[in-house]
């Protein structure tokens, strides 16, 4: 039985349930949602990542969240929080907490990334205590900035970086970040 992390008015943030995988591997790892993210992955690559996010919750409380919709049950994305862990980052951002958040295409442009990412956010400042977050995406990532922007995060350009793993094209990887101070001012 999932564990419901967090309500919205249309989404459930929540824990791995059965039948995520498959449904994850059909509406989530797509070429248009994996397009700024390294492209379509292996099943393989998606069970190890169920599995990192399902240790992280056990260990720490927190990880990406799974979505759902609360009019018809199903999953669509994933929203949540975790340390930074990419080699290229500047040593500041690394073990840094950031946001994220990816929406099966149907989903898009209907504001589901937009109120599961406050939720998320509310969690890490209120009942995680964080004091700030940081988000990170491609340059070429034109809706993913442009909504950390709408959350009032702010561009740390000294922290931009140039990612390996990623093609020419899906650099530099930008940096935001949002402090507790300026969510709730």
């Amino acid at each position: 039985m999932p564990e419901i992390i967090a309500e919205t008015a249309r989404l459930i943030l929540r824990t791995e349930a059965p039948g995520d995988l498959d449904r994850w591997m059909e509406v989530m790892n797509t070429p248009a949602v994996r397009k700024h993210l390294g492209g379509v992955q292996e099943r393989h690559e998606v069970e190890a990542g169920f599995a990192r996010k399902a240790a992280g919750i056990a260990k720490d409380g927190y990880s990406f969240w799974h979505l759902q919709t609360k009019d018809d049950g199903q999953l669509i994305g994933q929203c949540g929080f975790g340390p930074i862990e990419v080699d290229a980052a500047a040593p500041l951002l690394q073990g840094q907490m950031q946001v994220g958040w990816s929406i099966a295409e149907s989903h898009w442009r209907k504001g589901f990334a937009m109120e599961a990412a406050r939720a998320v956010i509310e969690l890490a400042f209120t009942r995680h205590g964080l004091d700030q977050l940081y988000a990170q995406t491609s340059n070429a990532n034109l809706a993913s900035w442009q909504m950390m922007e709408k959350l009032g995060m702010e561009r740390v350009r000294e922290l931009d970086y140039i990612d390996p793993e990623y093609p020419p094209e899906e650099n530099p990887t930008i940096v935001y970040r949002l402090t507790r101070e300026k969510w709730y001012a």
